[in-house]
């Protein structure tokens, strides 16, 4: 397939199924460059032939491309299009200071990026814009890195229904209405972490599942870490806000001076409270005219505290607010306090005696920032003699610490966000406690293990090294037990399709006892076509899960049960006995005179019975000639954006 006839496939396809793609195009990576002298009537593939404007660029790039984008001032871009795991589409900036000095023509933001997949934004200064510096909406796979978004209107960043979000070491800061970092719309699985959050009107981050927007409500298996947050929240909200966030952790962040609460787990407009969540090796510091450092409420059950430092320079109010709703499996211990914990919203404040009698913070204890900290006023690392050293629990403390130095070093975990570092680790002499990084020492055994600090500490999983570490599942299909296959490190169900090409205008409806099942769904075969012939070649449909059992693989045979039309262009297959897995009937018809290629594929079985596929993970393929001659489709989850499934084990509605 050539990659005119990719950019002309993917511009006919809906754009809310394009975003769900999750296999690679097979078009060439290629290298383009962007600069304010350059000119959209050049080629765009050398710095000397660049083109002038990043929507050239963006109305142009393919699965795999990456933009350079040389300094100067920029108009704002609006990207809708599609990558992969194996071929992102990168924005990247080749100097410090490429800026965004007017909103995208499309929306009141610097940067917008909508019905898309696998995007990376990494360097870009978007500050002072209408809306949001940098703004995603209604796609998945989303990369915003290295970026500064400073005195916007709204929001610095803002994602809306964005799954596998990932937002790194940015600069989010000045947000005139609201927030630094706003994640919403039911958009799982985000990773929020080495941002510097400062000084924005409401929250310093702020996660909201949003139910009345649709969706689930619910933000879930979240990931927030290793940010400094200050200075935030001049308007009410919290240095981290959590509105229907879900079995999610929180941990490594410093949150001083923010003049609201710290952290706040809570509903509002999440379908449930913010439930199941880890809150460990956090430092807060609230300002004196702040609220509480950790607020739970309304019917936030389930969450744990612990490793953290909490301390509130308000006169009057405290550390840990919980109300009753959220009693239910609270659990907090191993901390740092003062003598300020209410159990019943804030209505009554009770001294650490009284908090430890209801059952909680048993190895805690009551310190002050000058027991603490090297300087109170604004270096959190913890004095020699801070009673926060080896204080902590080893149960789920994370392996590094807010500055990625090891964990633990010496007798056990730190409390707070910093682990107190070996004092003489790289002075070329071996000291008490160092067993690795000094001349003379060994390098670490554990090939999963590096040397952090003059100790051996776990290694962050880098997929693709060859080494199976961490969450890590394989690292090739031979780490994978069966017939499954090594796709990103997890091991998964091998997909029939990898063309690259979706299935659109799908639904889909599934049964397990009795079984029965109906599909219908079209695709954009590019031709010449080398054996579309269902007749002849028949037809592969598999209708599975991303891992897991269930489903369906269904080889249909041509044969004498295939009849076509007079003109070539239907074939139906019927066997009312269903001898191949059930299945009765399928249609497949040529709709090229609509748009060259495209045909409409109708399955439908039923009797016997069958285990369906996860809900949250359904995928269909159909075959229907070559290797490359097949379409699939990753639906979503419950709550998802169309196409999405619902259901349960006994049946799935797909549309």
């Amino acid at each position: 397939m050539t990659r005119s006839m990719k950019r002309r496939w993917a511009g006919s396809a809906p754009a809310a199924l394009l975003f769900v793609l999750a296999q690679a195009a097979t078009a060439a990576a290629t290298d383009y460059y962007v600069a304010t002298a350059g000119s959209d009537a050049a080629d765009g593939l050398t710095p000397g032939s660049a083109w002038a404007t990043l929507q050239f660029a963006a109305d142009t790039v393919l699965p795999g491309d990456t933009v350079h984008v040389a300094d100067g001032n920029y108009a704002g871009f609006n990207i809708a299009a599609v990558g992969s795991a194996a071929q992102p589409i990168v924005f990247l900036a080749e100097g410090s200071a490429v800026a965004i000095t007017s909103d995208n023509a499309s929306t009141p933001d610097g940067i917008n990026i909508e019905n898309a997949a696998y995007i990376t934004i990494d360097g870009f200064i978007s500050s002072g814009r209408t809306r949001a510096g940098i703004r995603s909406a209604v796609s998945n796979h989303i990369t915003v890195r290295n970026c500064t978004a400073g005195t916007n209107g709204r929001w610095g960043i803002f994602t809306g229904f964005v799954d596998d979000l990932l937002i790194e070491d940015n600069e989010t800061f000045g947000s005139i209405a609201e927030h630094g970092i706003y994640t919403s719309n039911s958009g799982d699985r985000p990773v929020i972490r080495r941002n510097h959050v400062h000084d924005n009107h409401a929250n310093g981050i702020h996660m909201n599942g949003d139910q009345s927007m649709g969706g689930d409500g619910l933000i879930s298996n979240a990931l927030v870490e290793s940010n400094v947050i200050h200075g935030n929240g001049a308007a009410g909200g919290s240095g981290i806000n959590m509105d229907g966030v879900t079995d999610s952790v929180v941990r490594n962040n410093l949150l001083y001076d923010n003049h609201a609460s710290g952290i706040s787990l809570y509903q509002i407009d999440g379908a449930t409270g913010s439930t199941g969540n880890l809150v460990i090796n956090n430092t807060i510091v609230n300002a004196s005219n702040a609220r509480w450092c950790v607020n739970i409420n309304t019917g936030s059950t389930g969450n744990r505290l612990y490793n953290n430092i909490l301390y509130n320079n308000h006169p009057s109010r405290g550390v840990i607010t919980i109300d009753s709703s959220s009693l239910g499996g609270f659990a907090s211990d191993y901390n740092s306090l003062m003598d300020r914990m209410s159990s019943d919203g804030d209505a009554t404040i009770v001294t650490l005696a009284t908090w430890q009698s209801l059952g909680y913070d048993t190895h805690s204890f009551t310190a002050t920032p000058a027991d603490h900290f090297l300087n109170p006023a604004g270096d959190f690392h913890l004095l020699g003699s801070s009673p926060a050293i080896d204080a902590g629990t080893a149960i789920d403390a994370p392996g590094t610490d807010v500055e990625g130095g090891a964990r633990p070093v010496g007798g056990g975990f730190d409390i707070g966000a910093y682990e107190a570092q070996l004092p003489n680790c790289n002075d070329g002499n071996i000291d008490a406690g160092e067993i690795c990084g000094e001349p003379g020492l060994p390098v670490c055994a554990d090939p999963c293990t590096t040397c952090l600090g003059c100790i051996c500490a776990g290694a962050d999983p880098v997929c693709g090294d060859a080494l199976v570490c961490g969450g890590e599942q394989c690292e090739s299909d031979g780490d994978c037990a069966g017939a499954l296959v090594c796709s990103g490190c997890q091991c998964v169900n091998p997909p029939l399709c990898t063309s690259g090409i979706a299935l659109a205008r799908a639904k889909m409806k599934m049964r397990a006892n009795v079984f029965s099942l109906a599909f219908s769904g079209e695709a954009v075969i590019p031709k010449p076509w080398t054996a579309v012939n269902p007749a002849a070649n028949g037809v592969h449909v598999v209708i599975d899960a991303v891992s897991g059992p269930g489903g369906l693989d269904a080889v249909i045979p041509g044969g004498a049960l295939w009849r076509t039309n007079g003109s070539g262009t239907a074939w139906t297959y019927v066997d009312a006995a269903g001898a191949v897995a059930g299945i009765t009937k399928v249609v497949v018809k040529d709709r090229s005179k609509s748009e060259d290629g495209k045909l409409r594929f109708v399955v439908k079985g039923k009797g016997g019975a069958a285990a369906l596929p996860d809900v949250a993970a359904v995928r269909t393929s159909i075959g229907a000639g070559a290797a490359g001659e097949c379409a699939a489709l990753q639906w979503g989850g419950p709550g998802a954006p169309r196409p999405s499934c619902s259901g349960d084990a006994a049946m799935l509605r797909c549309r």
